[in-house]
């Protein structure tokens, strides 16, 4: 994964989209067109040591009312039926190696 690194106009752009300053480290790992955030990758701990719940976020508010409208008529379930269950537990192993790794 080819990252650019955060720059400060990143962090304005989290914290307006957040509506309060970031409280972890933070790397932008997708950007819409004009170089915005549209997903981030956290940090594993908080910067009060506390563990991030959430390794990857999507930021953009355009996607993430897509996203919650999809969850709220099912649609997590319905891809979860349509996906392979040791494929999609072998996902999770691997997402969880990675965030464990970085502890």
């Amino acid at each position: 994964m080819q990252l650019v690194p955060r720059s400060p106009s990143d962090v304005a752009a989290l914290t307006e989209l957040l509506g309060r300053p970031p409280r972890a480290d933070f790397d932008v790992v997708v950007r819409d067109a004009d170089g915005r955030p549209v997903v981030i990758r956290n940090a594993p701990l908080f910067d009060d040591g506390t563990p991030m719940p959430t390794r990857y976020w999507l930021v953009d508010p355009e996607l993430v009312l897509a996203v919650s409208r999809l969850e709220s008529e099912g649609g997590v379930r319905a891809a979860e039926a349509a996906v392979d269950p040791t494929e999609l537990a072998r996902t999770h192993a691997r997402y969880a190696a990675e965030r464990d790794g970085h502890l």
